[in-house]
């Protein structure tokens, strides 16, 4: 009987080809995670469930992604991340903003608040930086008797958290993935700041960008109330401090600094500082695992086994060749394409799920033409969080919406720059990582 319903569950791959079986799958996923009908953890843990059972990948490979070194990793720094939010050290880094004597100039906070929030996204998780700086925005706001607005600063926080996030492997969601696929095939991994020369330049830009032509855009598209979020300014103001707040700060100081030196695995050195916040009570074990954004996690453990389905069933071969065949050999073409396609992508759905889409077909990509893979999963690792000209693909930037931007706000804002975006990191991958 097992037997029966095992040939019967592998008719399809065998009737239309493992390859083309496996594509129609993975289309399907894709419009699932674009329509946002169901959680992306969900839709991906089912459609490598089904990829395993009709037949395009070994059934063990709907699980391998749980035991991966990078997923750990980021369920570690989750929970450090979330440390420092109990603890009040991201209220400590970002209050002297408030007290500064050019607290009350617009332009001078805005490119404070886009410095200082791209630098915690680089090691935390940019929407939990987010979540902290919105009452922080509406504190100096209320206090600032008019000469601040909530309108004019809180988008450039959204743009600047988003490509923050993309200084560091880990800064945000889709680096992680891009090395979570390349894990999965035996591929040597993105280091820690090995994608800094290629963001570096976009996020100085955005900070000229949105303090010049950015601004004077939200003067005059924003021409809506200014819409103010009640929060405890004196809460911001009376903070104080304590031994907790030093022990989270120094447990992310740690991390960094064992990334960088390659003391142990990246999950090991992660899940010992999650482990040291929850000893010490920076955060309770209760709030340390609620924190974890298990949705997340879930796409990047089972997109594992997508793409080994793609790898085993040939489909990701049969996108390579049609993709080389339309581009041709031109690798800065290949290259260009690879990143206009995940800047597209990214502004219409999840980061995550469009790295962990692409990644896998620019690996057999970069086969068929017989050059290095690092170049195009670069491109992808950036690409994949230049989200300015919509507030649908990254969380970071959908949280300000609150401040009651309308979509066609971020398309005449953010466009332009989402435009230079991708020319800048099609010409320092080219520059920074040669083929």
């Amino acid at each position: 009987m097992a037997d029966i319903i095992i040939n019967a569950l592998k008719m399809p791959s065998e009737l239309l080809g493992a390859d083309i079986w496996c594509l129609i799958l993975i289309l399907i996923t894709l419009v699932l995670f674009a329509a946002d009908k169901w959680p992306m953890g969900f839709v991906a843990m089912v459609s490598s469930i089904v990829l395993a059972l009709t037949g395009t990948m070994e059934v063990k490979q709907i699980y391998a992604g749980w035991s991966s070194n990078l997923v750990l990793m980021l369920i570690g720094m989750m929970i450090v991340g979330q440390a420092m939010f109990e603890t009040g050290a991201v209220i400590m880094i970002g209050r002297p903003i408030m007290k500064a004597k050019w607290a009350s100039n617009e332009r001078s906070v805005m490119i404070a608040l886009m410095l200082i929030s791209g630098f915690l996204s680089a090691f935390l998780s940019n929407t939990a930086v987010v979540a902290t700086f919105i009452p922080l925005i509406g504190a100096m706001v209320a206090s600032s008797k008019g000469k601040l607005h909530q309108k004019y600063l809180m988008m450039p926080l959204g743009f600047a958290a988003a490509m923050g996030g993309t200084l560091t492997v880990i800064g945000s969601t889709s680096q992680p993935m891009v090395n979570t696929v390349l894990e999965g095939q035996g591929l040597e991994l993105m280091g820690m700041f090995s994608i800094l020369p290629v963001a570096l330049p976009s996020f100085i830009f955005m900070i000229i960008y949105m303090s010049t032509v950015g601004y004077k855009g939200m003067k005059k598209h924003c021409d809506f109330e200014d819409v103010l979020i009640d929060t405890d300014a004196s809460a911001m103001e009376t903070f104080q401090p304590t031994w907790r707040t030093w022990v989270s700060i120094g447990v992310l100081v740690f991390c960094v600094i064992g990334f960088f030196l390659g003391l142990w695995t990246l999950a090991a050195i992660a899940l010992i500082g999650a482990a040291v916040c929850i000893f010490t009570g920076c955060v309770s074990f209760k709030k340390a695992f609620n924190s974890v954004d298990w949705n997340t996690i879930c796409v990047m453990a089972f997109a594992q086994g997508i793409a080994a389905a793609m790898n085993d069933s040939g489909a990701g071969a049969m996108i390579a060749n049609w993709a080389v065949n339309v581009v041709g050999n031109n690798l800065v073409l290949q290259l260009a394409a690879c990143i206009i396609v995940n800047t597209v992508l990214t502004n219409i759905m999840s980061n995550t799920a469009t790295a962990a889409m692409m990644a896998p077909i620019y690996i057999l990509i970069a086969s068929q033409l017989g050059v290095s893979y690092m170049p195009f999963m670069i491109g992808i690792a950036v690409a994949t969080n230049l989200t300015a000209a919509t507030p649908i693909g990254g969380t970071a930037v959908t949280m300000t919406s609150q401040a009651g931007y309308r979509f066609k706000d971020f398309v005449k804002i953010g466009t332009p720059m989402n435009v230079v975006w991708a020319i800048l990191t099609i010409v320092m991958t080219i520059i920074c990582f040669p083929f």
